[in-house]
């Protein structure tokens, strides 16, 4: 897969840009803006661990002497 390629950069950007859009949607009491938040987060989280488990599978077999 082409995740694990990608650096967990924007990735992370996208993390913090969910739980500030959370925050700004439980101070501004939207509870639209509240579920948007959260589905990036949870979006973010998976493609974290997506990318991660193709970095790992990529790595080949580990040579242990």
């Amino acid at each position: 897969m082409i995740l694990g390629a990608i650096s967990a950069t924007p990735i992370y950007a996208l993390m913090a840009f969910s739980v500030v859009l959370t925050l700004m949607g439980h101070i501004f009491k939207d509870q639209k803006i509240v579920g948007i938040g959260i589905a990036l987060l949870f979006l973010s989280t998976a493609l974290l661990l997506i990318g991660a488990y193709d970095s790992y599978q990529d790595s080949g077999p580990i040579d242990v002497k």
